[in-house]
């Protein structure tokens, strides 16, 4: 199953994927969408629809997870990060694939073992976790490649639930990461 994880941003949006088969978890792609410097909002907005609709039909995921929006201090930007999610949404909807959202303390302690983690003790991890020879970069990539282990992860634990064991590697492997 090929897992397309999102880190929504409206200057930079982080996109990973991952092919999961529940004996391993292995590294496809990732990357960032930044809408051009000086273009109004909405313009962006059109432009990560855009994008991300061409990574989902290019990509062929057959599952999508998305970090869910956060509270923050200032109310215009959290305004704008929803916009943001709903066209990145609405791409994946079209699509008519599954959509998970995940809290970012949820993918942190998912990857990381600690929902305080640092955008760079998940890149570390995810670095680890996939056996990349490099640091996916920049840390929105990475994040995003978090998202989608994160879903993964959660993928597995639904299995359990249901009387379903995965192959002892992925569940060795997914539980070292969860202790970190």
């Amino acid at each position: 199953m090929i897992i397309l994880g999102i880190d929504p941003g409206s200057t930079c949006t982080g996109f990973g994927l991952i092919n999961y088969d529940r004996r391993s978890i292995t590294y496809v792609d990732c990357g960032t969408i930044r809408p051009r410097t000086g273009q109004l909002f909405d313009e962006r907005l059109v432009a990560l629809y855009q994008t991300m609709a061409k990574i989902v039909t290019d990509a062929q995921p057959d599952e999508v997870a998305i970090e869910s929006t956060f509270y923050g201090k200032d109310p215009n930007a959290v305004a704008r990060l929803g916009e943001t999610r709903g066209v990145l949404c609405l791409a994946v909807k079209q699509a008519a694939l599954p959509l998970t959202n995940y809290a970012p303390a949820e993918i942190k302690k998912a990857v990381v073992g600690s929902g305080r983690a640092t955008k760079e003790q998940v890149q570390f991890m995810v670095t680890k976790i996939l056996r990349l020879k490099e640091a996916p970069r920049p840390l929105d990539a990475s994040d995003a490649l978090a998202v989608a282990l994160c879903h993964a992860h959660n993928v597995t634990a639904s299995a359990f639930s249901k009387g379903k064991r995965p192959k002892p590697e992925i569940e060795a492997l997914l539980l070292r990461a969860s202790k970190r």
